[in-house]
């Protein structure tokens, strides 16, 4: 059910889901790509310009009632340290 309708919201504000990824969505926002990929409701939110990310934030707490938002070169998603310190390159462990 949290599946069908997060990617009914998705779809309601222009993501378009990834035909090769059921649980990855993208959209131009401001001419740049957003991407949101999740695991059960978990979600994690990129696009170059921070503002971009609040203000989606602000949208599914509006639909969902929370979001934590952690900003910064390296994040924990699902058990997993992503590190984007070095340009072109995410370092997992």
């Amino acid at each position: 059910l949290f599946y069908k309708k997060l990617v009914s919201d998705l779809r309601s504000v222009g993501f378009e889901i990834n035909p090769y990824d059921p649980c990855m969505a993208n959209k131009k926002s401001y001419g740049k790509q957003m991407t949101v990929v999740w695991h059960v409701d978990d979600l994690k939110v990129s696009h170059v310009d921070p503002k971009r990310v609040t203000r989606f934030c602000d949208w599914i707490q509006s639909k969902y009632g929370s979001c934590s938002v952690n900003r910064g070169k390296v994040h924990e998603y699902l058990g997993i340290d992503l590190d984007f310190r070095t340009p072109g390159v995410v370092r997992m462990s």
